[in-house]
């Protein structure tokens, strides 16, 4: 391929539009979004299947790894194998329904791995310790799973959109399965009807009656790889999740899958290094080392991209690693965004924004983490809000086919702007330039005083033995109850716990907790700062650190 240089990027944006097709993406999303694909369930494999199959009519290599279910790397564990079969819930006060839900209209009402079980019983409201027949939560669904005495137990989210149905997940080993204890979820709206008869009525008799059916396996978790040699670029997408599942992430899986069809009809052999992945999210994410035999240069993640934005209420950011981590992804991701987003014209023939986006300091929660965590150059184009994230209305309706076209070749023009050294490395000053003034506009903004990125690669090396970011699931085993929940009522504790601290701590980066409060422009009081200080030492003598 002919070096891409400034004068013919925008020739490289019509060449690769011109590959990626308008309505294929969303086929591949109503497809997808058909599958109960939550990890661990052979709705996934199957969903995975169809995608393989699909890459093998285009002419492309596509072969599935299996990940056996009940395994761990690292911090990372693998549930056991789950399918949910049916589910049906009734809630009432004497003749009266005051909500009726089953499996097939609301995928996400029994949450991911519960045990099967039925039966009728009286509910009452749990706010931290409570037992009964039915309790009705907010607790994370996890800890009410283990700790609470019910046999049914209904959860809700004041976080997810009040009229759906929310998803959580248990994602338990098969050790931890307890046949007869069932973990549903009912809209916001609904539990706080629920919540104040009853305060205003304590001896009000609420009948809830259930029946779940459920089958545990273990026919492993699947991992897509589309590579044509040595993995220089890959670009990565999590394909698990409830039905439906459309923009999480069901979205970031169609993209990938055009950037792989449009790389196929280029037949450009500068793009032979361009891999793609798809991945239960982080539990067959963690297992890549093996599967590809050696890490990529560059990693591009896709999570949550393509929406109608006047739907989902979403801006497109592209999001950085931690500052301290040499790398040019984030800079070829931004400049590649602006050469295909900015499509419209100011009165005066500027080009502008077609639609919101932006740039965001790192933040963690999805596959990008992994790669980190390894000390890979990575990156994240993600949508941030969502109005429907993580309930039974994240439907293919709130999907923009353009976008997710737009998406994919961000994505391939990328690895051109990564494959010519001189491009690679103006788009990087240019952006470092760019983002000094993000950070300086942002800190007058809060007050937050901004990080200095004259230093930020002083010293780095690579980080060594961390095979997986530190799971939540890990801080609440070892680190206990109270801990956990005092960290999930400080925003950006899970980025800096999870990833950046381990990361920052194995390259010997001193008061890594400081460099974490500018970069992300925290705005946390004293007492959460001292919280977060406190259990990362705690962390430390844990792991051995």
């Amino acid at each position: 391929m002919e070096k891409v240089s400034c004068t013919n990027l925008k020739e490289q944006v019509l060449k690769l539009q011109k590959e990626v097709p308008r309505t294929l993406g969303i086929d591949i999303v109503n497809v997808l979004s058909s599958y109960s694909r939550i990890t661990g369930s052979t709705g996934l494999v199957k969903a995975v299947e169809g995608l393989k199959e699909g890459l093998e009519n285009a002419g492309l290599p596509a072969k599935v790894y299996k990940v056996e279910n009940n395994a761990r790397r690292g911090f990372i564990e693998t549930p056991t194998g789950w399918d949910p079969l049916e589910a049906e819930l009734v809630i009432r006060i004497g003749e009266k329904v005051l909500g009726r839900f089953n499996l097939l209209e609301h995928p996400t009402l029994l949450s991911a791995h519960s045990p099967g079980g039925e039966g009728c019983g009286r509910l009452v409201v749990c706010e931290r310790e409570c037992s009964g027949e039915v309790v009705l939560t907010d607790l994370n669904p996890y800890d009410a799973y283990l700790s609470v005495d019910a046999k049914l137990i209904l959860h809700y989210d004041k976080n997810r959109f009040h009229e759906a149905v929310p998803y959580t997940g248990l994602f338990l080993k098969a050790s931890e399965v307890k046949q007869g204890k069932v973990v549903m979820n009912i809209p916001y709206r609904l539990a706080t009807d629920l919540i104040s008869r009853l305060l205003v009525n304590p001896s009000l008799e609420v009948e809830v009656c259930w029946k779940a059916r459920v089958r545990f396996h273990t026919a492993g978790l699947p991992v897509l790889v589309s590579c044509g040699g040595r993995p220089t670029t890959l670009i990565v997408s999590h394909v698990c999740h409830p039905k439906p599942g459309a923009h999480d992430n069901a979205s970031g899986s169609a993209a990938n899958f055009l950037a792989a069809f449009a790389k196929g009809n280029l037949r450009d052999p500068s793009l032979g290094g361009v891999c793609h992945v798809w991945v239960p999210e982080y539990t067959g994410t963690v297992f890549l080392k093996d599967i590809l035999g050696e890490l990529p240069e560059h990693v591009v993640n896709l999570d949550m991209v393509g929406s109608k934005q006047s739907v989902t209420g979403s801006v497109l950011s592209v999001v950085n690693p931690p500052l301290f981590m040499p790398g040019r992804v984030a800079s070829a991701m931004y400049v590649s965004a602006r050469s295909v987003l900015d499509a419209v014209e100011s009165f005066e023939g500027v080009h502008q924004p077609s639609i919101r986006y932006d740039i965001s300091p790192y933040s963690a929660g999805s596959d990008h983490d992994v790669f980190i965590t390894w000390g890979v150059d990575s990156g994240m184009l993600n949508e941030w809000p969502s109005k429907y994230y993580h309930t039974d209305m994240d439907t293919p309706d709130t999907i923009s086919p353009s976008q997710l076209s737009n998406t994919a070749v961000i994505a391939l023009l990328t690895s051109y702007v990564l494959s010519d050294p001189g491009l690679s490395e103006r788009a990087n000053k240019a952006y470092r330039e760019y983002l000094a003034g993000w950070y300086s506009v942002k800190s007058t903004l809060t007050g937050v005083e901004a990080p200095s990125l004259g230093d930020l690669n002083s010293g780095y090396r690579r980080p060594t033995g961390l095979e997986s970011p530190v799971s939540m699931r890990f801080i609440y085993k070892t680190l206990g109850r109270d801990t956990f929940y005092k960290l999930r009522k400080i925003k950006g504790a899970y980025s800096y716990l999870t990833v950046y601290a381990p990361v920052a701590e194995s390259i010997g980066l001193k008061d890594h907790l400081s460099r974490y409060i500018r970069e992300g422009l925290v705005e946390w009081s004293k007492e959460e700062a001292e919280t977060l200080a406190k259990v990362w030492e705690e962390l430390k003598a844990v792991v051995g650190w």
